[in-house]
C-alpha cells in the first residue's frame, strides 16, 4: 500500500483502454497523461504472469510520467484480469498483436520522443518489437529492457532444475490464469489436464503441442530467443539493464547478442532479476535508470541539435 501511494499520481490520472489490433485481437491497458511540459509517449510492458498493477510497472510510470512522458502500461494477453477478451490463449510467439498495439499506441498519443520499455519477458518483447520498428512503421525512438529474456530454453531449464521457488510461483500464477481462461472460454477444454500437470516443463509440453503451431516445447521456446541475428534489423536506440547476479537470465549469454550500433549493454554487478534495490524502502534505481537513458536521448535529438 505505501508504494502504490507513492504512485497515486500515475494511478489517480490512468484511463483503461481496449485496444483492437488489425486482426481483431484486443488488449487492454491504461493511460496516464503528465501534468508536466509533455516530451513524449512511454509504453511499459510487464514480465510473465504480471499486469499493469505490478509494482515495478507503477514505480517506472510515475518516474516516468512526473519526468514529462505519458504513460502507457499495457497487458499482454491473458493477463491483468483480461483472460476474457480473446478466445485463443497467450503465447510468447504472438509478436504481431503487440507490434500493432506499440504502432497505434504511437499514433494516438505519441509525441516529440516515443519509448517502450519493458521487464524480463516484457523485456524481451520489447527488443523484438524494436527490431521490427522501422519494418512495420512504428514511430518509435528507442527501446529499455530490464533484464530480457535471452534465451528461453536456458531459462526454462533454470527454473525447472535449479529455482524450485521461481517454478511454484511461476505454476501457481500460470494455472490461475488458464482456470480464468477457461470460465470465459470452455471450448478450450484442457482443464481434466490442467490438474495432472505440476511443473513448468509438463505445462510446456502439453500447452505448446495442444494449442500451438509448433510440434515441441523446445521449438517454441527457440521461437522467441532474442540471441545470435534475432535483433539484426533494429534501427532506433536500444538499451539493456541487467545484472551479473541474475538467477534465471545467465549474464555470459549477453556476448551471444548480435553487435550492433543501435544496442548497448549496462551490465551491473548486483541487481538480481529486475530488483535493482537502492534502499531500505525496497525502492528500485532502475526506474531512475530508465529515466536517465530515455533523457539522453531525448536531449541528443532535441537539445544538443537545436
Amino acid at each position: 500500500m505505501v508504494r502504490k501511494r507513492r504512485c497515486s499520481g500515475l494511478l489517480a490520472s490512468a484511463q483503461t483502454e481496449i485496444i483492437t489490433t488489425p486482426q481483431g485481437v484486443k488488449l487492454q491497458g491504461t493511460l496516464s497523461k503528465t501534468s508536466a511540459d509533455c516530451k513524449g509517449l512511454a509504453i511499459i510492458l510487464h514480465g510473465w504472469e504480471g499486469c499493469t498493477e505490478s509494482l515495478y510497472m507503477l514505480s517506472n510510470g510515475q518516474k516516468l510520467l512526473d519526468d514529462g512522458y505519458d504513460v502507457f502500461r499495457l497487458n499482454f494477453r491473458d493477463h491483468g484480469g483480461t483472460q476474457h477478451l480473446n478466445k485463443e490463449l497467450f503465447n510468447s510467439v504472438r509478436l504481431l498483436e503487440v507490434v500493432e498495439a506499440v504502432k497505434y499506441l504511437c499514433a494516438q498519443y505519441g509525441g516529440k520522443h516515443n519509448l517502450l520499455c519493458g521487464y524480463s519477458l516484457g523485456g524481451n518483447f520489447c527488443l523484438r518489437v524494436a527490431n521490427l520498428a522501422k519494418e512495420c512503421g512504428l514511430k518509435l525512438d528507442q527501446a529499455i529492457a530490464i533484464c530480457p529474456l535471452l534465451d528461453p530454453p536456458t531459462t526454462m531449464k533454470v527454473l525447472n532444475n535449479g529455482f524450485s521457488i521461481y517454478q511454484k510461483y511461476f505454476v501457481k500464477r500460470w494455472k490461475s490464469s488458464l482456470v480464468k481462461k477457461l470460465k470465459h472460454h470452455k471450448h478450450l477444454n484442457y482443464g481434466d489436464a490442467l490438474q495432472k500437470l505440476h511443473t513448468l516443463d509438463a505445462m510446456n509440453q502439453f500447452f505448446v503441442t495442444e494449442h500451438t503451431e509448433f510440434s515441441s516445447a523446445d521449438a517454441y521456446l527457440r521461437g522467441y530467443s532474442i540471441l545470435g541475428d534475432a535483433l539484426n534489423k533494429l534501427s532506433i536506440p536500444s538499451t539493456i539493464i541487467t545484472s551479473l547476479d541474475d538467477p534465471i537470465i545467465p549474464a555470459h549469454q549477453l556476448k551471444d547478442l548480435i553487435s550492433s550500433p543501435w544496442l548497448s549493454v549496462d551490465l551491473q554487478e548486483k541487481g538480481g532479476h529486475c530488483a535493482f534495490i537502492k534502499n531500505w524502502k525496497l525502492e528500485s534505481w532502475v526506474c531512475d535508470r530508465v529515466v536517465h537513458y530515455a533523457n539522453v536521448q531525448f536531449n541528443q535529438r532535441f537539445i544538443y541539435n537545436s
